[in-house]
């Protein structure tokens, strides 16, 4: 007997690991527990999702079954890309803040002589520095709404307001990386949407 179901699961397009439970009473009914989990975790917090709970007959399940978990899950998937997101960005500020202020003990500690003062308080200095602060402090606060958006699943807006690399070359990688995983998201909502408008 051939089934589509793991062919389904891989059309999800979403890696991670899967807990099926499958009940059944002496009615046919099947009560079938569907707990999704991402396959990279950085918080204990997703231990409370709870699983997907379907119940009804071989025949319902059997055409329904993918339809009403899809897009749970692929919201699902999209909080455990938001926190390990959120994580390696709060490590990151970390490691920036510890970075900051050794430079402050550093500075601190050494006497500055007459030239370095001046050089300091050289106007283009003064100017470029917070510019580049400013620029710094913009980025962070888009790709935090971004991220929001994201948990919302709301992808065509986080994409809207995705920064270029070219504005921002030292974060090519970085946002080369987001721009995919929105687009594959966006993609698949539409996907899912469509199928589930049909």
């Amino acid at each position: 007997m051939k089934t589509n179901f793991f062919e389904n699961i891989t059309a999800l397009n979403i890696p991670g690991n899967w807990n099926l439970t499958i009940h059944t009473d002496e009615q046919g009914q099947f009560t079938v527990s569907a707990l999704f989990r991402a396959l990279h975790n950085a918080d204990n917090a997703t231990k409370g999702i709870p699983p997907l709970l379907l119940i009804g007959t071989a025949p319902e399940l059997d055409e329904g079954f993918f339809e009403a978990i899809t897009q749970p899950v692929q919201q699902t998937a999209g909080l455990y890309n938001n926190l390990n997101a959120y994580h390696k960005e709060l490590e990151r500020a970390r490691l920036a803040s510890k970075m900051e202020q050794d430079k402050k003990n550093k500075n601190n500690a050494k006497p500055k002589s007459a030239i370095a003062e001046a050089r300091d308080s050289d106007i283009e200095i003064g100017e470029t520095q917070p510019n580049k602060e400013e620029k710094r402090k913009a980025y962070v606060q888009t790709m935090i709404k971004i991220n929001e958006l994201n948990a919302a699943c709301k992808y065509e807006e986080a994409l809207a307001i995705l920064p270029a690399a070219t504005d921002y070359p030292e974060k090519e990688a970085e946002l080369k990386v987001k721009l995919a995983d929105l687009t594959r998201k966006r993609d698949q909502m539409a996907q899912a949407l469509s199928l589930f408008n049909s």
